[in-house]
């Protein structure tokens, strides 16, 4: 597999880095790491249940069917208000809020800083329930992914702007290089990375190209800043405590 995948990883660098190496970003290439359904057996999981759909990693709309919409947001951090005791809010908690739904789009900013849930309480007839998040469900997602993460140097990915590109609950990563830079990782770095995760977790890789009038790297998943070669460097340092490159 690792000759095979070398040839596609030179191929898709060689078509935009022989062109003009000197040009912004000649040579980027993408690997986009599939995880099979059972890579994360062990993993928790949760839902907020019927007809809610994902806007982050952490908040849920369910368009209620008459005129109003829920939200539901996790990990919501403590601000300058009571907690949902009454009390002084000093820990995360997880609120669900029913309202108008033109307004509660409007306000809560689900696809982009859902912690603006909190917005909800100055508006008017808006139903609010909050509860402690370190008793909730989500916590203990979270703190799977937390230990995963410090161990393995990634979390794989589920979300691109609310959505899944690769079908629901598909878990991936994309991972990105760039030749000619010596304080950052390389194509060579990103064969052994690939080729390491496939084998350890059963991934199928897909190797993409640069795409110049895109400015990305070609394939369904949008190149960001989590997906930058940097992203690289954590999981080349936990592979190597592992013995696994």
């Amino acid at each position: 597999m690792q000759r095979s995948l070398a040839r596609k990883i030179d191929r898709a660098v060689n078509k935009t880095w022989s062109a003009d190496p000197n040009s912004w970003r000649a040579g980027m290439v993408g690997a986009l790491l599939i995880f099979p359904d059972g890579a994360f057996a062990d993993a928790p999981t949760w839902h907020p249940g019927p007809g809610f759909e994902p806007c982050t990693g952490y908040s849920w709309l369910r368009s209620n069917g008459d005129g109003t919409a829920t939200a539901v947001v996790g990990g919501v951090g403590p601000k300058e208000r009571p907690a949902f005791d009454g009390g002084v809010w000093t820990e995360a908690e997880v609120w669900t809020v029913t309202a108008d739904e033109e307004l509660l789009l409007e306000v809560s900013s689900l696809w982009d800083k859902p912690h603006r849930i909190t917005w909800m309480l100055d508006e008017e007839g808006a139903e609010i329930h909050r509860e402690p998040y370190a008793n909730h469900p989500l916590a203990a997602v979270d703190a799977y992914w937390d230990r995963f993460e410090r161990t393995w140097g990634f979390s794989p990915f589920t979300l691109e702007d609310g959505s899944n590109p690769l079908g629901d609950g598909r878990r991936w990563l994309l991972l990105t290089a760039e030749p000619g830079w010596g304080n950052i990782p390389d194509e060579v770095d990103l064969l052994r990375v690939s080729s390491a995760l496939a084998d350890i977790f059963g991934a199928k890789v897909r190797v993409y190209s640069y795409n110049r009038a895109r400015r990305d790297v070609n394939g369904p998943i949008r190149r960001q800043g989590v997906h930058g070669p940097l992203a690289m460097k954590p999981i080349i340092s936990a592979l190597k405590c592992l013995g696994r490159l």
